[in-house]
């Protein structure tokens, strides 16, 4: 059954109709649906901008199995006269890990015109985790877009060493965003500043509900990846901060406990050690 429904969407994908494709696209991430993959590269051909993106999109979710093809695709991609579509392909490079892309991301890093596929860029090449981009994400701390400088923070953050302490603080004392500076923050504390989330965790104090949510996602993803090795000593006075938080921001209740429940499960997980 599921079969037959995977090729009645793969059809859809060839019918040259862009909703049709975008909703067969949709589908077919949500079904796993990794056979579509052949059909899907050949719309990244498509004269529609939306559907090249949407394909791009689509396969970073189902493009491992055949990365080598698809990773060449999607670096041919990166040229492409669109930045919604130059951004997608760099994002789906970066979910699927595609070392070999890293010299082209980091020329759109440093050369692309749109601050929407330089912002992509930086991401990508903390997702890469090649330490030889360390010099092309230090030179976007000096783009004038605040994106990008954040994502080139938090990516400095996981390709880095502890040498790069001090470079870092030099950032942070140079930068007026407070987004920037939160991601920097969040940079030492990965790289071994035990103190720097007691800095960070003051953001919390006077921060608006967007900067709010901004911390809280930076404080997920300190979680998710390259662990700080202090988080679960730390874990206490991270979860009162975001006790307090939902008590301003009720909104937001529900991102702080789903932190506060993973910071549980690492706490459980280092005892158990």
């Amino acid at each position: 059954m599921q079969d037959t429904r995977i090729n009645k969407l793969i059809e859809k994908c060839a019918s040259g109709e862009p909703k049709e494709q975008a909703f067969a696209l949709q589908e077919l991430v949500k079904m796993k649906a990794d056979s579509a993959v052949p059909v899907i590269l050949e719309l990244l051909h498509s004269s529609d901008e939306g559907i090249r993106f949407c394909a791009a999109e689509a396969l970073g979710d189902l493009g491992e199995n055949e990365i080598e093809s698809v990773g060449c695709a999607l670096i041919n991609l990166l040229v492409d006269p669109k930045e919604l579509v130059r951004s997608g392909a760099t994002d789906s490079l970066g979910i699927l890990a595609y070392k070999p892309a890293r010299d082209s991301i980091e020329s759109l890093l440093l050369n692309d015109s749109a601050p929407l596929v330089r912002a992509s860029a930086a991401e990508t090449l903390g997702d890469l985790g090649d330490p030889d981009a360390l010099d092309t994400l230090k030179s976007a701390m000096q783009d004038p877009d605040e994106a990008v400088r954040s994502y080139a923070a938090n990516s400095l953050g996981l390709v880095g060493k502890p040498d790069l302490l001090p470079q870092l603080q030099t950032y942070i004392e140079s930068e007026d965003s407070l987004e920037v500076k939160a991601e920097l923050l969040a940079a030492k504390y990965r790289l071994g500043d035990t103190e720097a989330i007691k800095s960070l965790l003051t953001f919390f104090e006077n921060a608006d509900e967007d900067l709010a949510t901004v911390m809280l996602n930076i404080l997920g993803d300190l979680i998710d990846r390259k662990i700080p090795l202090t988080i679960t000593s730390d874990a206490s006075e991270i979860c009162q901060v975001l006790n307090l938080l939902e008590k301003r921001f009720p909104l937001l209740a529900h991102h702080s406990q789903s932190i506060i429940a993973k910071l549980a499960v690492l706490k459980s997980q280092s005892n158990q050690v």
